[in-house]
């Protein structure tokens, strides 16, 4: 996966690179004029646009600049008021901590997809067709995979991704509409967005680490459906969702649930009436699930078909491996490929 950190918007990169905890100001005002200034020295467009170029502007620009003019504001020297003297500039020493976390970032491999050459490089055609599935072979399936990526920048990841197909199914719709007036469709090239493991982007707290994935994912909700851009969360913990996002689903299919504070969330789905049904999802068995919603007239215990081919998800069978004689482990192949991360 490569995502270039230019296409990230004004809030993903103060996230990414200033410590939101910190509350400094100079940070921000200095991060936001080096930004825009490299914006607008690598735009080749005509000058009335170039002035009209500001922090959002999802344009090119050179992070490494960006860290050059921090370490010079840094070091900035001033002409003082004696004669053939300086004196440290107003902002001289004050972003020490900022140009430290600011290299430790540019430096650290694991975010190689994010600020590496290669992402950097990339173009925003070459981005938007490898997450639609327009690549060198059209796909219908594209499949995100984030295991990889350090939880620091997860929320970032995730909020990219998700604002990027977003705006592809509004400016798609616009431009559909444009082009002919009476068009049928909104969008011809739909999408469904799944998020697994969806605790982990839009918990139900307000958390600033996940301040970035919870508003792209929160907008998909409340306005995708009208530019052909939907989504499916699975999670094993429906509990911890932002009610946000649940209060926009229309159907739910809840597999066994052992949890009480998950039970009693899917009891709340129901009607007083079906609350019964509550009581069975303890016993559910591989593939049961309770459907609620505008796809069936009623709550219905329903089996869902496996998967063929079958996903490789199958439980480890611990008590088997551990009667078995040991193993023998590359110890040396192991650190290779975690050195690699």
């Amino acid at each position: 996966m490569r995502l270039p950190y230019w296409l990230l918007n004004s809030d993903e990169l103060q996230e990414l690179f200033i410590d939101t905890e910190a509350n400094d100001h100079n940070q921000r005002n200095v991060f936001k004029e080096a930004v825009v200034k490299s914006k607008k020295e690598h735009f080749d467009g005509d000058e009335g646009r170039k002035e009209k170029i500001h922090f959002d502007s999802p344009l090119r620009f050179e992070i490494g600049e960006v860290l050059q003019f921090v370490r010079d504001k840094d070091t900035e020297r001033v002409p003082s008021a004696t004669a053939g003297k300086d004196k440290a500039g107003p902002l001289n020493g004050q972003l020490t901590n900022f140009v430290s976390r600011f290299e430790n970032k540019l430096s650290d491999r694991r975010l190689d997809f994010l600020l590496g050459d290669e992402a950097r490089d990339m173009t925003f055609e070459e981005i938007l067709k490898s997450l639609i599935g327009y690549g060198d072979d059209k796909s219908n399936v594209t499949i995100i995979d984030l295991s990889g990526v350090s939880f620091d920048v997860l929320s970032i990841t995730v909020s990219l991704i998700s604002r990027i197909l977003f705006e592809y199914g509004y400016y798609y719709k616009r431009l559909r509409i444009e082009e002919n007036q009476d068009v049928n469709e909104i969008n011809d090239v739909p999408l469904l967005l799944v998020y697994e493991e969806a605790h982990k982007y839009v918990p139900n707290n307000d958390a600033a680490k996940y301040r970035a994935s919870r508003e792209s994912i929160e907008r998909i909700a409340k306005e995708g459906r009208k530019y052909g851009v939907t989504l499916m969360l699975a999670s094993q913990r429906p509990s911890e969702i932002s009610e946000t996002i649940f209060s926009q689903c229309n159907n739910f299919l809840a597999l066994r649930l052992t949890n009480p504070a998950d039970q009693n969330y899917v009891k709340r789905l129901l009607p007083d009436t079906m609350g019964d049904l509550i009581d069975r999802m303890p016993t559910l068995r591989a593939g049961e699930s309770l459907l609620i919603g505008d796809a069936v007239v009623l709550p219905s215990v329903v089996q869902v078909d496996m998967c063929d081919p079958t996903p490789a998800s199958t439980d480890i069978p611990y008590w088997q491996l551990w009667q078995e004689q040991w193993h023998d482990l590359d110890i040396n192949k192991i650190k290779k490929t975690w050195g690699r991360q």
